[in-house]
């Protein structure tokens, strides 16, 4: 069985304390049902610039990476849903000159056999979600290919291979993921 999450439902798959309303659901929130993993932040500063603030929208906090050296490897941001769930498309709101290029986003299947959630052997890429980010303020959206996307997931992750800043950094303002999760 499966609920379908709209954009007039306001749901969003996020960190943020939004709740679920519709006739067929229950009023439930989602504030701890996901975990949030970043590869740096500014100056280790979690609170002010820690991974859950790209998916806070009612604040102006972001999630903002450390700078980056060529030694190091590709920035990354994670979201584990702790649920199997099927994205529809991604918006995602960077802050302008600090904008994360070169994106390769990868899923974590769902699988029921397993409860380890750093299994990296798990992972792969998510084709059909293709982020070509611009360096804008604008909130970008990157649909997922409906056709070829019906496998669930439990996890996103996002690898910047670059950052139009001369030091590597990326700030998010505004990270949404939309779409449907299902009962399995």
């Amino acid at each position: 069985m499966s609920s379908t999450i709209s954009c007039v439902q306001k749901f969003y798959l996020q960190f943020a304390s939004r709740y679920l309303s519709s006739d067929n659901l229950s009023q439930t929130t989602i504030q701890h049902l996901n975990i949030l993993r970043a590869s740096s932040i500014w100056k280790h500063d979690n609170r002010r610039f820690g991974p859950q603030n790209a998916l806070d929208i009612s604040s102006d906090a972001a999630w903002k990476s450390a700078p980056s050296e060529e030694s190091d490897p590709l920035a990354y941001y994670e979201i584990y849903f702790n649920r199997p769930v099927i994205v529809h498309k991604m918006n995602i709101q960077f802050q302008g000159g600090f904008v994360g290029m070169d994106c390769i986003v990868h899923k974590k299947k769902h699988n029921t056999n397993t409860t380890d959630n750093n299994n990296e052997e798990d992972w792969e890429e998510f084709e059909e979600l293709y982020l070509d980010t611009t360096d804008t303020t604008d909130v970008q959206t990157f649909p997922v290919d409906d056709d070829a996307n019906e496998q669930p997931c439990t996890a996103l992750r996002i690898d910047f291979g670059r950052s139009n800043d001369f030091y590597g950094r990326i700030i998010i303002y505004s990270l949404e993921v939309w779409g449907m999760e299902v009962d399995i």
